[in-house]
């Protein structure tokens, strides 16, 4: 709360010398929607990073490594399957006043809430320890108390907020806003190259809302200042400081959770942002519009230095002693388990209770498994005095202690055999189960172990240019007035989540984009068809903004298809057309990843009046561990959207 206070004051401060005198002209206008949303699921797929969908559902898993029997089970995991019928089952309102106080200054506020009932279980009553079945928190994120934003409040089901806050002033070649605002910069139309000033919301629909909408209702908004000055008739000067926002990432538990079960996210997420909660991020772009002989060339160029909204992710003591895990003698409160990336799952709630299960999972989330148990040696000394001391393990030049997942390491033990045999015996000094006292004794009671995370967000530059240009060639064919756009970004030193190591990968990064746009008329009947074609370049990450060095593994096999060379390639393909008389239209929407994956949205819209609007999509996705869109492939889903406006 004192930080929404301070960026209130902040807000007034700034605002006073661009309050006149209130005029008679005074006036306002009030408008708004009403909207059912529902996504009705396609298939019977369970989302796997969550208990429900968890493919080892009902398994034991019975050992094959070479220090432990094989055939032994050491683990059950219990059958938390469920079979949820929706994705998105939600009533979503808006209310918007515009106002205007004198000739130069103007205000705007827009009020939302969104209410999702209790249709989504998390896991089957019957095998929940509490028989409740796990209702998920759907909106609650340590940030601003439990707030994700500073001006919102919520219920584990709703959420009401105000996504726009804000004056605007203008006279002369001179327009300021001030105030709770999104600042959407760049011109491509599905990727976000130049659009680096707010984070993104993922907590509804994840981005497989309508794909006309694009990012408006994701893109978070926050306190700032934006200002622009028109320098002449063709170029423009551009300046923002906005209070900083991250991203929020859907919940843990929630229907598109994408950290999986066995990891406890928002843990860390208060910790983290209390370290950057009061910085402000910042940006210039210069543009130019109607440049050449005949007016058909656009250019930008843009500087921005912000905190990146995107959360780095690292395993961190749990803070949470646990007497169960410590010696009777040495340790009775178990105070040493405390300073383990680990919080005890007794019942296996959550958790990994098994290799395959580790590994498969790890794949799924986009990352290396076996790098993850190395960076747990590196990173934590109680575990690093079970390999070196329990094992006899040593690293090798590169530092790592496990170099296979199934076949030999460095020390003839693979990621398989030390995860059985921490599992089962987990005490220093215990070379096999029967020589300790199975401190983390997982073949009892199914009990599991979830990681602790911590979240960090790290500062970076971003410098960029775009340029545009309209093409004119014979009336009506398919080059005359086709709007060619590029834009390009450059963050050096950029950092992403190592495997939840305690260090970051870092790299320069680049992103481009190349974007075709074109109305075209291909019947006297029908109004002009809109077409779009785009292409994006990512040189480090994906679409996720996963680092490629992640992508591609399975649960036997480590990543490195070589996606970290060749950097992510994506394109799209989308249109939208009018019928006569407007009431319909159709629209498609195909993304493609070159590595695989892709996602394609038909839609339907129709309006009847000026009040009402129908309005009906399908979400197709496939996708393996190669690409950006696999995470999804069981989210297929047929949504509808009635809207009243008003």
């Amino acid at each position: 709360m004192k930080y929404s206070l301070r960026g209130a004051g902040l807000l007034a401060l700034a605002a006073t010398p661009l309050v006149t005198p209130v005029a008679s002209a005074f006036d306002y206008t009030v408008s708004g929607f009403i909207r059912q949303e529902m996504a009705y699921k396609l298939n019977n797929n369970e989302n796997p990073n969550l208990p429900g969908g968890n493919r080892f559902n009902g398994r034991d898993y019975v050992t094959k490594g070479k220090l432990l029997p094989q055939g032994q089970v050491i683990n059950s995991r219990k059958d938390r399957s469920t079979n949820n019928d929706w994705n998105v089952f939600a009533t979503k309102s808006e209310i918007d006043v515009s106002f205007n106080f004198t000739r130069n200054l103007s205000g705007f506020v827009k009020f939302r809430g969104y209410y999702q009932p209790d249709t989504f279980d998390l896991v089957d009553k019957s095998g929940f320890v509490d028989g409740d079945g796990g209702k998920p928190d759907l909106w609650g994120v340590p940030n601003h108390g439990r707030e994700a934003t500073h001006l919102s409040y919520s219920d584990n089901d709703y959420m009401l907020d105000i996504p726009s806050l804000y004056l605007d002033y203008a006279k002369g070649p001179l327009w300021v806003r001030i105030g709770q605002q999104q600042i959407a910069w760049g011109e491509s139309l599905f990727f976000r190259v130049a659009d680096m000033a707010n984070g993104l919301d993922f907590r509804r629909h994840f981005i497989f809302d309508y794909g006309p909408e694009e990012y408006a209702d994701e893109r978070l908004a926050s306190p700032g200042i934006r200002a622009s000055y028109q320098l002449d008739q063709n170029w423009e000067l551009e300046v923002f400081a906005q209070m900083f926002q991250p991203s929020v990432l859907p919940t843990n538990y929630s229907p598109y959770n994408l950290i999986q079960s066995g990891f406890n996210m928002n843990q860390g997420y208060e910790e983290g942002f209390d370290k950057v909660d009061d910085q402000i991020n910042g940006g210039i772009r210069l543009q130019g519009q109607n440049l050449g002989e005949d007016g058909s060339w656009g250019v930008q160029f843009y500087a921005i230095a912000r905190h990146s909204p995107t959360p780095l992710f690292t395993l961190s003591e749990s803070g949470v002693p646990n007497a169960a895990f410590g010696d009777p003698v040495l340790d009775p409160q178990g105070l040493g388990f405390a300073t383990q990336p680990f919080i005890y799952e007794p019942g296996g709630k959550a958790g990994t209770a098994s290799p395959d299960e580790w590994f498969h999972n790890a794949a799924i989330a986009g990352s290396d498994g076996l790098d993850t148990i190395n960076g747990l040696i590196n990173d934590f000394a109680w575990i690093k005095g079970f390999a070196e001391i329990g094992l006899g393990m040593s690293p090798d030049a590169n530092g790592d202690y496990l170099t296979s997942i199934n076949g030999d390491g460095p020390n003839g033990i693979n990621g398989t055999d030390f995860l059985e045999l921490f599992w089962q015996a987990g005490v220093p000094g215990a070379v096999t189960p029967e020589g300790g006292e199975a401190a983390l004794n997982l073949a009892l009671g199914g009990n599991a172990l979830s990681g602790n995370m911590r979240v960090r967000y790290a500062a970076e530059n971003v410098f960029g240019f775009g340029v545009n240009h309209i093409f004119y060639a014979e009336e009506d064919s398919f080059l005359d007035q086709l709007v060619v756009r590029f834009e390009a970004s450059y963050i050096p030193d950029r950092k992403w989540t190592n495997n939840l190591r305690r260090d970051y990968i870092e790299a320069d990064d680049v992103l481009a984009s190349v974007v075709f746009e074109k109305y075209q008329r291909f019947s006297n009947a029908f109004p002009a068809t809109f077409l779009i074609f785009e292409y994006m370049y990512r040189k480090e990450s994906d679409l996720l903004e996963r680092h490629l060095s992640g992508l591609g593994a399975s649960a036997t096999k480590r990543p490195g298809g070589g996606e970290q060379d060749r950097g992510w390639h994506g394109v799209v393909l989308a249109f939208q057309q009018p019928f006569p008389g407007l009431k319909w239209r159709i629209d498609g929407s195909i993304l493609y990843d070159l590595e695989g994956g892709y996602s394609i949205q038909p839609s339907v819209r129709y309006k009847p009046s000026g009040d009402w609007t129908v309005e009906a999509f399908a979400n197709f996705i496939d996708g393996g561990t190669d690409d950006s869109l696999g995470v999804f492939d069981w989210s297929d889903d047929l949504t509808f959207r009635i809207t009243y406006q008003f």
